[in-house]
């Protein structure tokens, strides 16, 4: 304490130099960090500057008014679209009670047995895929979307039988969800995860889908255009008959049908009819064993025309075939956004 009293001075000079020797010590570290966030802000700008010029097309002013016109065509193309697609939703699906309901399944049922007159040409419990409302009633705010299933499912057994479909083997009819009292799985306000009954859940990947096991990025649910109402339909017909039918069922203008799997098979072995089965059967030579003769031994080098390249196939029989498809209701609420 002495020194400091006898000088004060230098005392003085030595406290002063290591206070202005702490404020630029810390300024010089301040500096230091500031110049690493200057750079790391730097290195970021970069990097978006290279990802916008890595872009098709670049976002300059022009571009952007070229996209925007673009875009205007494409909604302008997706509303005419919807428009045509539109036309196959009903004006109104009003609710009726479940005891009209139940008429009306009564009588839309025997006007399609009458086209099927023969013992085998439907099924023998068949009630247009509705055999729940044989003895029961439904919920009265289903009946409006099932009365327009009815409709598309008598207009679908009419057109099989113009088609001369003469036996329907099986049709199974997905329950809506409506029946249940339950919305529709793609609305807002549907449970999470929700998937109409007889619908199979989406396969997973065990590693995440990604590669090297990576998960996926999300990627946005895009907005449902229709709501599906699915069937399974399998029915005992010529080759002409089947070609018919569906024909009708893809060209429709009345419901909108859209085939999601379709298969066709002979159930004989061999061809049983028409000159393809004579040319199918095998016949004995000088050796005792069997030959098959392909095409027409009278004249071997007739070609036979396009047409009947398929009953070479069926011969004549009778092919076995089973469609799933679905009846889609068409979204009325669903619209593309204005550009102005």
């Amino acid at each position: 304490m002495t020194w400091f009293k006898e000088n004060k001075f230098l005392a003085g000079l030595i406290a002063i130099t290591a206070l202005l020797a702490a404020v630029v010590s810390s300024s010089g570290l301040n500096s230091g960090k500031r110049l690493e966030e200057v750079k790391a802000e730097i290195e970021t700008k970069k990097a978006t500057l290279q990802k916008m010029k890595s872009l098709d097309p670049f976002p300059t002013n022009e571009n952007a008014k070229d996209k925007e016109e673009n875009l205007k065509t494409v909604i302008k193309s997706a509303n005419e679209a919807r428009e045509k697609l539109m036309a196959f939703r009903p004006a109104k699906l009003d609710n009726v009670s479940g005891k009209d309901f139940s008429e009306n399944l009564s009588a839309t049922v025997a006007k399609v047995k009458a086209l099927f007159p023969g013992e085998d040409g439907l099924p023998s419990t068949f009630n247009l895929g509705f055999e729940d409302y044989a003895v029961g009633l439904p919920k009265e705010e289903a009946t409006g979307i099932l009365t327009y299933q009815l409709g598309a499912l008598e207009y679908l057994f009419t057109e099989l039988a113009e088609a001369r479909v003469k036996e329907v083997l099986n049709l199974h009819r997905a329950k809506l969800p409506a029946e249940n009292g339950e919305a529709w799985p793609d609305t807002i306000g549907a449970k999470p995860g929700a998937r109409p009954r007889g619908a199979r859940a989406p396969k997973t990947s065990r590693k995440g889908g990604g590669r090297g096991g990576r998960p996926k990025a999300p990627v946005e649910k895009l907005p449902p255009v229709a709501h599906r109402m699915p069937i399974e339909l399998s029915f005992r017909a010529p080759e002409g008959s089947v070609r018919d039918f569906l024909s009708k069922l893809a060209n429709s203008d009345q419901y909108f049908f859209e085939t999601r799997l379709a298969r066709i098979k002979n159930p004989s072995p061999i061809p049983t009819g028409g000159k393809s089965a004579a040319a199918a059967k095998p016949k004995e030579d000088a050796f005792g064993g069997d030959i098959d003769i392909i095409g027409d031994e009278s004249d071997p080098k007739e070609e036979e025309p396009a047409r009947k390249i398929l009953d070479k196939v069926s011969g004549g029989d009778d092919l076995v075939v089973f469609i799933r498809a679905d009846l889609l209701l068409f979204i009325d609420e669903q619209k593309f956004p204005e550009l102005k």
